[in-house]
């Protein structure tokens, strides 16, 4: 199993990512700065709450818990995986969180209105929308340990098994390939992590396994190489500028790209990742959501500012998250 520290390590990372963003979503980083002062903003609000995005990782989180480990995983149906997640998805509702995507909504209504057993035609839309990539980190982790033996040659049965999986959680509610792309890049990510690879190790095995889904992701890491080539070069003079550069993370693509980045750019301080992954004129909790997941993955729970986690409004419920999953693990 992942250690402890990895599991715990990424989950509050993707929730403080996603609470630090909440007050800017939507907002561009001319209102931010005249909110919160020249950096923007620099650590969650009292009581601070999540977003639909660590709503969704939940729902994703349920349904691998539901699932079992990965070797009963890779020998299910098809059919049997893209209920299980239909269906937590069809629970989600209840509690979507804090200004649920449009896209996910259109999809699980769908499922309200026609079963858990219409998954397949829930994402027919040509949406590559961030909402399957943000909720990824899960499926990371549970492939973290299965992969370890595949990483060298970056191909094998169970980067097949976990790209397959990946799909169907991802186009459940998101039908265009580039964020089946993203979404699977969201979870290798996270399970190169949790196997010790530093973010700028990451980029290479990413693009092998992921660019071919579809160029837009493809051009989105491109987007990626440039940014931070241009950065350390100081063609940029900011993050922001370089961030700008890549997108917005509206779209799947750009989301990871602009995530990654921010893991790159301070591969050793949580904090400052996340402050990096939210200030932006852009989708803000989704981009720091990702980057925290990845980068709390890899510092691991020891990294996690506690002065933080302290803030979150639902703390507790995290906690019993994180237990439920390690408790999945241990058994």
């Amino acid at each position: 199993m992942p250690a402890e520290c990895n599991i715990s390590g990424c989950y509050w990372g993707l929730a403080l990512g996603d609470a630090l963003g909440q007050p800017v979503e939507f907002n561009q980083i001319d209102v931010i700065r005249s909110r919160y002062g020249p950096l923007g903003i620099q650590e969650p609000l009292t009581r601070a709450i999540w977003t639909d995005d660590t709503e969704m990782t939940f729902a994703v989180t349920r349904a691998l818990i539901g699932l079992g480990p990965t070797q009963v995983l890779q020998e299910l149906e098809d059919d049997a995986i893209g209920q299980s997640f239909a269906a937590e998805f069809l629970a989600w509702l209840a509690n979507p969180g804090y200004a649920p995507g449009p896209t996910c909504m259109k999809a699980v209504y769908y499922l309200q209105n026609h079963s858990p057993a219409r998954w397949r035609n829930a994402g027919r839309n040509n949406s590559k929308g961030c909402g399957s990539v943000m909720r990824a980190a899960p499926v990371g982790l549970w492939f973290a340990d299965a992969l370890a033996g595949e990483l060298n040659e970056g191909v094998g049965p169970m980067h097949d098994a976990l790209a397959r999986i990946s799909a169907i959680q991802s186009e459940i509610t998101h039908g265009h390939k580039a964020a089946t792309a993203a979404a699977l890049a969201g979870a290798y990510a996270v399970a190169l992590a949790t196997n010790g690879i530093s973010p700028a190790e990451m980029v290479a095995p990413i693009e092998r396994l992921c660019n071919p889904i579809h160029e837009d992701f493809a051009h989105a890491m491109g987007l990626l190489e440039d940014a931070l080539k241009d950065r350390k070069n100081g063609n940029w003079s900011s993050d922001v500028d370089a961030l700008h550069a890549i997108g917005l993370g509206w779209v799947g693509d750009e989301a990871l790209a602009m995530a990654l980045y921010a893991c790159i750019r301070s591969p050793m301080n949580i904090k400052e990742c996340l402050r990096i992954a939210v200030n932006h004129s852009g989708d803000s909790d989704s981009t720091a959501c990702i980057a925290g997941g990845i980068l709390g993955a890899y510092l691991g729970s020891e990294a996690i500012p506690i002065d933080w986690t302290e803030r979150l409004a639902e703390k507790s419920r995290m906690e019993q998250v994180i237990e439920d999953v390690v408790a999945c693990f241990q058994q």
